[in-house]
């Protein structure tokens, strides 16, 4: 298409008021020095094609951080110290349980720790008889036999307290094994629990990373692949772009929803994702193909066609028609109309096509 620059009109460009932007004479096309300074340009470049597709997911916790709690000896729940969707932090107690196991667990302990001092009371005497020679070495060595096995059974009780870390008394407690947020909490007060039962007393799920749980439809399977960059936005946050990427992509179908999920891991700065949140993922992936590229916002769309306008100068400035091969949400890239380094506007291109194209 020629340049509208040959035709036989001078527009001169008032910022000032924008009803006078505009003066046409029988000369010719230029922009005033106002509008030039202000104007800004963007040249036209080959580069991959880059490619989006939007999807659709939910907010999980990482399945690898969640942790369910069991108790770990029969009993009686003495008290609670939290509620579901508390968060705690690691090794914080959740509940006081008052145990008849963890009774005779410290029974033992003090009986075994009254052998090892009586056993030890006796090694030291039956040293010292040895040094006088009123025993023999067999009945020397007997006596730090039973020293040595009352210290080991002693320390094993003891051990078996510590891992249960009871205290003095019938009581122990339940503490959070990881930092994060009760899912879970299957016990009340005064409620009797049973090793032997298979249900957790609590769950546990870390949220410092979360994961989000993209669906992806049968069509748009062979666009993704893992390690593609992932931008997630959720309702809560409309202006918040999460960054990570496509970390997994899983082998099965949802018989349900009749899509492939596909996994993003998040960092989660402040705790600001929640588990079950909806979550809108935007993936970003490079084609095959190279096309020209222009910012998005240089086209101008009239009478079903879209235009650029291309900048040669001051008083050369052309209406251009271009067809489109792919529009993105910043960058388009072009099919035909554009040369590679022909620069375009991005400010103002609007009124110069009005007033080239009355």
């Amino acid at each position: 298409m020629k340049t509208k620059s040959l035709i036989i009109l001078l527009v001169v460009f008032i910022a000032a008021c924008k009803d006078k932007n505009i003066i046409k004479t029988d000369t010719a096309f230029k922009l005033t020095e106002t509008i030039s300074k202000e104007k800004e340009l963007a040249k036209v470049s080959n580069e991959t094609v880059q490619s989006e597709l939007l999807l659709t997911g939910k907010i999980t916790f990482d399945e690898d951080k969640v942790a369910k709690v069991y108790p770990l000896a029969g009993g009686f729940v003495k008290e609670l110290t939290v509620e579901l969707g508390d968060y705690v932090q690691k090794g914080q107690v959740m509940a006081i349980i008052r145990s008849p196991e963890i009774a005779g667990f410290t029974k033992e302990g003090i009986e075994a720790e009254a052998q090892r001092k009586s056993a030890e009371k006796k090694a030291k005497v039956s040293e010292e008889l040895f040094k006088s020679g009123i025993i023999s070495e067999v009945e020397l060595l007997e006596a730090k036999k039973e020293l040595e096995t009352a210290t080991g059974e002693s320390k094993r009780i003891q051990d078996v307290l510590d891992m249960y870390s009871a205290g003095e008394g019938a009581v122990y407690p339940i503490k959070s094994p990881v930092s994060g947020v009760v899912i879970q909490k299957n016990i009340a007060l005064n409620m009797e629990l049973r090793t032997e039962d298979i249900t957790p007393a609590f769950v546990v799920g870390s949220i410092e990373d979360v994961w989000v749980m993209v669906n992806v439809y049968e069509s748009d399977i062979a666009k993704i692949k893992e390690g593609y960059n992932a931008e997630v936005t959720t309702i809560s946050y409309p202006d918040r772009v999460f960054k990570g990427k496509i970390d997994k992509l899983f082998s099965l179908m949802d018989a349900e929803s009749k899509t492939l999920k596909a996994r993003v891991t998040l960092t989660n700065e402040n705790f600001m994702l929640k588990p079950e949140m909806f979550a809108n993922v935007k993936v970003r992936y490079s084609e095959n193909e190279t096309k020209k590229a222009i910012p998005s916002k240089a086209l101008i769309f009239d009478k079903s066609k879209y235009y650029v306008m291309v900048y040669n100068s001051d008083d050369n400035i052309e209406t251009r028609e271009v067809k489109l091969f792919k529009e993105n949400e910043n960058t388009t890239y072009i099919e035909s109309g554009l040369q590679e380094n022909e620069k375009v506007m991005v400010k103002h291109q609007l009124l110069v096509y009005d007033a080239l194209n009355d």
